[in-house]
C-alpha cells in the first residue's frame, strides 16, 4: 500500500511551503514496544462501532486513541478531519478542548494524547510502516488497547492476511447488520452531510450504490474471508447489531471479555445503551428502493441465515427469502 511523499501548499505570501512538518519521527513511534494493537475492529460500518469505541473509552482497563478511526492501515486521509482540528485545539489549550469534549460524552485527553495526535499526524503520507503503527498503542501501559476503524473491512485480502501474520495475538472484532438495514443508514449519513435531489427515489440511489463502497461495506462473507482465519480462529470474534439494540449490557460485556478485559468493571461515565446518533434523522424507503436492495443484497441474507446463525437465521423472512 504505497503512501505518496509529502504535500505542498501556497502560503500567504504565495510561496510554496510544506503542509506537514519536517524532521524525525516523533519520540512516541521511534523506538519502543512493537507488540501493536491488542485488537482490531473492522466494522461493519454502521453496525455499532461507534458505540463500541464509546465503551471502551470509559472502561478502566482499556486505553482508547483519542480519535476512534485511525485509517492507518488503509491509507486513508479521513482521519486528519478529526485528527488535525483536535490537535490544534489541545495544543492551544488542553483544558478548553476537554470542556468541549466533555459536553461531546467523550473521554478527557491527557497531555501524552497531544503527542499521540502529533505522531500519528506525521504518519499520514509515509510509506507503510507496522514497527510504528504498532507503537501508536504503547500508552496504554497495562491496560488494553485497539484499533476500530469500519473500512478496514474492505481491505484487499492479502493486506488482511498480513496485518493477521504480523499481530497473530490480536483479536479481531466484527460487527455486524442485516445488509439492507447497513446500506440505507451508511446511504442516510452520507446524504445528511452531501444531500441530493429526491434522495428517496431509485435512480437517486442507484447511482449512489454505483460510485460508492456501500455494497462492499454490505458484504459480510467477503469480509469475513478476509479476516477470519478459518472457521476455528479463536481470536475472530463476529457479534450482531441486533444484539445491540436487543442487550447492549450483555453485548458489551461478551466483547469485554473476547478482548481479555473485565466485563463487570466499568467506569461509570456512559450507559451501556448510550447512542450519540438516536437523534440522527432517516430518509424513508420507498418500496422500489426496498425492492431493489433487497434483490441486490439477498445472497448476503441467505448466507448470514445459513453461515452466521443466531439473528441473522431471522433476516430472510422479513424479505420473504
Amino acid at each position: 500500500m504505497a503512501r505518496d511523499k509529502g504535500e505542498t501548499a501556497k502560503g500567504k505570501s504565495g510561496k510554496r511551503r510544506n503542509r506537514r512538518q519536517p524532521g524525525p519521527a516523533p519520540a512516541l513511534i521511534a523506538s519502543g514496544d512493537t507488540r501493536g494493537p491488542d485488537f482490531i475492529c473492522i466494522g461493519a460500518q454502521k453496525a455499532g462501532t461507534r458505540w463500541l469505541f464509546d465503551q471502551l473509552a470509559f472502561h478502566p482497563g482499556f486505553w482508547m486513541p483519542p480519535i476512534k478511526e485511525l485509517h492507518y492501515l488503509n491509507g486513508s486521509k479521513r482521519f486528519l478531519r478529526f485528527a488535525a482540528p483536535l490537535h490544534e485545539r489541545a495544543a492551544r489549550s488542553l483544558r478548553s478542548a476537554n470542556r468541549r469534549r466533555v459536553r461531546g460524552d467523550e473521554r478527557p485527553l491527557a497531555a501524552e494524547d497531544i503527542d499521540w495526535l502529533a505522531a500519528r499526524i506525521w504518519l499520514h503520507k509515509r510509506p507503510l510502516d507496522l514497527d510504528r503503527y504498532a507503537r501508536l498503542f504503547n500508552l496504554r501501559g497495562g491496560r488494553l488497547s485497539g484499533d476500530i476503524c469500519p473500512p478496514y473491512a474492505i481491505l484487499p485480502e492479502a493486506e488482511a492476511r498480513a496485518v493477521r501474520a504480523r499481530f497473530p495475538a490480536a483479536r479481531i472484532v466484527y460487527l455486524v447488520r442485516e445488509p439492507v438495514e447497513r446500506f440505507w443508514s451508511q446511504y442516510c449519513m452520507i446524504l445528511r452531510r452531501h444531500p441530493e435531489e429526491a434522495p428517496e427515489s431509485l435512480a437517486t440511489v442507484q447511482a449512489f450504490m454505483e460510485r460508492g463502497t456501500g455494497p462492499e461495506h454490505s458484504g459480510l462473507r467477503a469480509a469475513i474471508e478476509r479476516w477470519r482465519l478459518g472457521a476455528n480462529d479463536a481470536n475472530f470474534g463476529l457479534y450482531f447489531f441486533d444484539e445491540l439494540k436487543a442487550d447492549a449490557d450483555g453485548l458489551r460485556r461478551r466483547i469485554v471479555g473476547f478482548l481479555g478485559g473485565d466485563p463487570g468493571e466499568w467506569g461509570g461515565a456512559l450507559p451501556a445503551d448510550h447512542n450519540r446518533k438516536a437523534s440522527y434523522a432517516k430518509i424513508e424507503m420507498a418500496p422500489a428502493v426496498r425492492d431493489f436492495l433487497v434483490a441486490r443484497f439477498a445472497d448476503e441474507i441467505r448466507f448470514a441465515a445459513v453461515e452466521l446463525g443466531g439473528p441473522a437465521a431471522a433476516w430472510p423472512a422479513k424479505y420473504g427469502l
